[in-house]
């Protein structure tokens, strides 16, 4: 009995030092991480920062949170945030975030209001931390700018996941934003537009379905050497990416890979049900002008002439030689994916 009360407090006490020695150290990490960014000219500020948790978690709280960066005019101002880790796995990281933060862009400032908005990390238990999976997910989350416009989403996730069976530095991003509330004011200007010869706008108020998986695959693993492996995209390849969108519906698959001189190259189909619905949303973004919309429409009406149903339009993202068309429209030149060496 001696023993075993013996080996009790022996091992209470070794787990304690590593609690208090891990907090420890993950505090003025923290503390450290805060003072690396001043010096390096960026602003991070907070109010207070504390670890608690004890025995089985450690958990970081950051209070009065403000990280921005002067030369690019991005930042995060947000009353707290929290992070969160088991004291057995300290690889698997979950941070949640407060109901009501404020992201400043060089034009505009955006109040993030969300519902259980969290987000998790997961490496794999190795010296090289490889990336396993990132998560980001809630159960709400509605969006204001100070330019106006507004953007919802219901229950949300966005992720990242390694696939090893496809390779070392190969990832699956995964995505589903709907149900999605679009801005009033652009739904207004949707309805607003007249087509000669096209049904009026019958959008509703809210985007059923947009999902979709996308492959990564990338020059290096996303591990601690990230910063100095500088990973580039080296294969995208669109598997499924749907839109639901009352009688509008999209769907996308397709390949890109860099060519000789790292620019994209490769095809990507884009199927349109109810394209008739799409010129009247291309002119309320402003990519069409209205006095070209109806040339526009009829462009897309013969072209999906010529598939077996004249309600969808099948057109073909195209990319090579440095340029990018879409069906017979040209775009300008392709994007570059691998930057020029030197």
């Amino acid at each position: 009995m001696r023993k075993l009360l013996f080996l009790l407090i022996l091992g209470t006490g070794l787990w304690s030092g590593y609690w208090f020695a891990g907090s420890s150290a993950i505090k003025s990490g923290a503390d450290q991480w805060f003072a690396d960014q001043a010096q390096r000219g960026m602003v991070a500020e907070k109010s207070a920062l504390t670890v608690s948790g004890f025995p089985n978690r450690f958990d970081l709280t950051v209070e009065g949170l403000n990280l921005s960066d002067p030369q690019s005019g991005i930042g995060l101002q947000a009353p707290f945030a929290q992070v969160f880790a088991m004291t057995w796995k300290p690889w698997h990281i979950i941070a949640a975030l407060p109901p009501q933060q404020t992201v400043t862009l060089p034009d505009q400032k955006l109040t993030v209001t969300s519902e259980a908005l969290k987000a998790s990390f997961r490496a794999k238990p190795s010296t090289d931390l490889p990336l396993a999976e990132v998560r980001i997910a809630g159960t709400s989350l509605a969006i204001a700018s100070t330019q106006g416009w507004t953007l919802g989403l219901g229950e949300f996730t966005v992720g990242l996941r390694a696939e090893p069976a496809l390779g070392p530095a190969t990832y699956e991003f995964g995505f589903d934003l709907a149900p999605m509330l679009p801005d009033p004011g652009f739904l207004a200007a949707v309805k607003a537009v007249s087509i000669p010869d096209l049904p009026p706008a019958d959008l509703p108020d809210e985007v059923e379905a947009l999902s979709g998986s996308v492959f990564l695959t990338l020059s290096a693993p996303l591990d601690r050497h990230l910063g100095d492996a500088q990973p580039v995209l080296t294969r995208i390849e669109l598997k499924t990416m749907n839109l639901a969108w009352g009688p509008l519906g999209a769907s996308a698959t397709g390949l890109l890979e860099p060519d000789a001189n790292g620019f994209a190259s490769g095809k990507v189909t884009v199927e349109i049900t109810n394209w008739n619905r799409l010129p009247a949303l291309l002119v309320a973004a402003g990519l069409v002008k209205p006095e070209v919309a109806p040339t526009v429409a009829k462009g897309m009406q013969a072209l999906a002439a010529q598939s077996p149903d004249p309600a969808v339009l099948s057109l073909t993202l195209t990319m090579a030689e440095g340029r990018m068309s879409f069906g017979p429209f040209p775009l300008g030149p392709a994007p570059l994916m691998v930057p020029p060496s030197g």
